[in-house]
């Protein structure tokens, strides 16, 4: 084998190693690609988050969002405070907010309105307010402050 017949030869090898290379690089990342999870969600689901405000007892609470990202912007905005955090986040049924007399909140999410509110309610307990209070000093129950049903909940 001569010096010109050697190089050609690591020339076409060098060629084939790249084109390989490539070529196994485009169907990884075609595959990846293949397995990323759709930008758009399956038709008709709706989207949902609930943010609470812990210093001033706002509350943001959207529904029918295409995607997490826009209902979660959607409830920090509508919170509106410095502090809000992401408490909930549900798709394709309902949410419900309550607070209880000592300033507890408590959530929950279900099929139904009614079952939403009622989950709400029953995780908090009952609770007495603060002192002092001008009103009864009994422990009562909690109070829905927002529930927010997806078009396509029941």
């Amino acid at each position: 084998m001569d010096f010109a017949n050697g190089r050609e030869f690591v020339v076409s090898l060098l060629r084939n190693s790249v084109l390989g290379l490539a070529v196994t690089s485009a169907a990884a990342f075609g595959a990846v690609e293949a397995s990323a999870a759709p930008a758009v969600p399956p038709s008709g689901t709706y989207f949902g988050t609930l943010s609470i405000s812990r210093s001033t007892g706002r509350i943001g609470l959207s529904v029918d969002q295409r995607s997490w990202v826009s209902a979660d912007a959607v409830a920090i905005d509508q919170c509106g405070v410095y502090d809000c955090h992401i408490e909930l986040r549900y798709s394709d049924s309902c949410a419900a907010v309550a607070r209880a007399a000592d300033g507890r909140f408590g959530w929950a999410t279900a099929p139904s309105k009614a079952e939403a509110e009622q989950q709400a309610v029953a995780g908090l307990g009952e609770s007495a307010p603060p002192f002092p209070d001008l009103g009864s000093a009994s422990p009562r129950a909690a109070d829905i402050v927002a529930t927010q049903c997806a078009k396509n909940a029941q």
